[in-house]
């Protein structure tokens, strides 16, 4: 399995104020890729930091690692009216390509409510086609999960990322034909901002528990 978190290093993607595209689908591939793995699934990052990287290494990535699947992160930019979730697939997508990215919108949609952009061959644009979809030898498709440039849909991408992690889990796991089984109570999946500074608060308390320590207090 593939994930390709879209843009990164001097390509922001869509920018909205101080929030970027390349963050936003990072934090997801981030947070979806131990659920997949916790699925005994293999998973390959195409960036795992703030990287620029073209869309041929991507691709190249995916195919030398012999990928099942190849799923590019990416978030919508248009008018601040716009606003859903969306798949696209190649523009010659035969029906089980386009079904497997159906299987994956129908587990984002289950969410929460937000306007169902459906599975689309090709481009919104005049080019025929994704780079990522093109260059790719296993099934592939490039999710635009909700607009950044729409304020309804950031904040439910902010409340709801570790559900629209697991629900992705979900529909990836369907289009290599396998079961997905549910985290175990407590072990929900958490966003990986909140995990960092978690992590920041634990270093900081035993530091100053040490210090306690020393000066006898």
């Amino acid at each position: 399995m593939c994930l390709d978190p879209g843009h990164g290093g001097a390509d922001p993607g869509a920018v909205l104020k101080s929030r970027y595209e390349k963050d936003d689908v990072l934090r997801l591939a981030c947070a979806l890729k131990p659920l997949l793995e916790a699925q005994g699934l293999g998973v390959v990052l195409t960036r795992d930091s703030d990287a620029a990287l073209p869309i041929a290494e991507r691709c190249r990535i995916a195919n030398e690692a012999g990928c099942a699947y190849f799923l590019s992160l990416h978030r919508d930019a248009a008018d601040p009216s716009a606003r859903g979730v969306g798949l696209w697939v190649h523009s010659g997508a035969d029906w089980p390509t386009v079904q497997k990215a159906q299987d994956i919108l129908t587990e984002l949609l289950a969410v929460t409510p937000v306007r169902d952009r459906g599975v689309r061959k090709g481009t919104p644009q005049n080019c025929r086609d994704f780079g990522v979809n093109t260059g790719t030898v296993m099934a592939s498709a490039l999710l635009e999960l909700g607009f950044l440039t729409n304020e309804e849909d950031n904040a439910l991408f902010d409340r709801y990322l570790p559900q629209y992690a697991e629900a992705a889990a979900r529909g990836l796991c369907r289009t290599v034909g396998i079961a997905y089984r549910a985290p175990a109570a407590g072990d929900a999946p958490r966003d990986p901002a909140w995990e960092t500074v978690r992590a920041a608060l634990d270093e900081l308390a035993a530091a100053l528990e040490n210090a306690r320590r020393r000066l006898g207090v």
